[in-house]
């Protein structure tokens, strides 16, 4: 039975992935959801310099089954940190055969804290960052140690050529369970076109590619949108994403759905950036 409460658990929480720790693919902030890509300093750290726009950030989120999740962010510099937080309410476990009252009920943790640094020579940036992951089930927990190594070179002024590999590192056993990381190798591609500007990402994990667009709007306000495109037999599968972000003196609101069309429904970001 065990094993089942993992399985149902890990499915119902965080998208049919690979490891019980996806809190590490799971966007952060508006901006993440609603192109489809990460943005995190901390999981791209050559970001804190070659897009420095945004010192504090403070996001929660929230999903089916009462699971909200929290992340707060904090630029200094060259140097980045973030805590991250998921949590469940009572989930309950149910076996076939259909009944009034439930077999058991249980909640579900994960937590994360991260640094990065960058550095930069010329149009070369290189960047590292850590993180501390915690999971905990039932009686069950399990720690890991994530590391993300980028490197980003400027093509142009309209070209930003951005590679990495994030996730990476060691983890401990949930329990009987093998737990993993979800290590993956990136390349991803900003364009600036004035008037708007492209982020595409192909990557060797679950979702292989993404596009997404930012498109300011009345000089306050930003739309932004992204697909991911999933390679799925017999054909690949979209999930769009959308949102938009608006600025008020030297702060930016900013609301976006992630995965619009999700079997379990899609995430609701909310997201308060601070330039101090």
């Amino acid at each position: 039975m065990f094993k089942q409460l993992i399985i149902l658990l890990t499915i119902a929480s965080l998208a049919l992935s690979q490891s019980g720790f996806d809190i590490l693919n799971t966007p952060t902030d508006t901006r993440d959801a609603a192109l489809g890509i990460s943005l995190n300093p901390t999981v791209k750290p050559t970001r804190i310099l070659t897009h420095p726009e945004h010192n504090v950030t403070l996001s929660v989120w929230n999903w089916v089954a009462d699971i909200q999740g929290a992340y707060l962010g904090i630029g200094l510099k060259n140097a980045y940190v973030n805590v991250q937080a998921m949590h469940s309410g009572e989930l309950e476990y149910r076996n076939d055969i259909p009944s009034e009252d439930p077999l058991s009920t249980f909640e579900y943790t994960l937590f994360n804290m991260g640094a990065a640094h960058a550095h930069q020579w010329q149009q070369f940036t290189l960047g590292l960052g850590g993180e501390l992951i915690y999971e905990r089930s039932l009686n069950a927990s399990a720690t890991g140690i994530s590391f993300n190594l980028a490197g980003a070179y400027q093509l142009s002024e309209k070209y930003l050529l951005g590679v990495g590999v994030r996730h990476f590192g060691i983890t401990g056993k949930l329990d009987e369970e093998s737990t993993s990381l979800p290590t993956e190798i990136w390349a991803e591609l900003d364009v600036n076109f004035n008037k708007f500007s492209v982020v595409t990402e192909v990557n060797n994990g679950a979702i292989p590619n993404a596009i997404g667009l930012v498109y300011p709007f009345l000089n306050s306000f930003e739309i932004i949108a992204g697909m991911q495109i999933e390679a799925t037999d017999p054909d690949p599968t979209i999930h769009p994403s959308a949102g938009f972000t608006a600025d008020w003196t030297s702060f930016t609101f900013g609301y976006s759905i992630y995965q619009l069309d999700h079997n379990l429904g899609p995430r609701h970001f909310i997201t308060l950036y601070w330039n101090y």
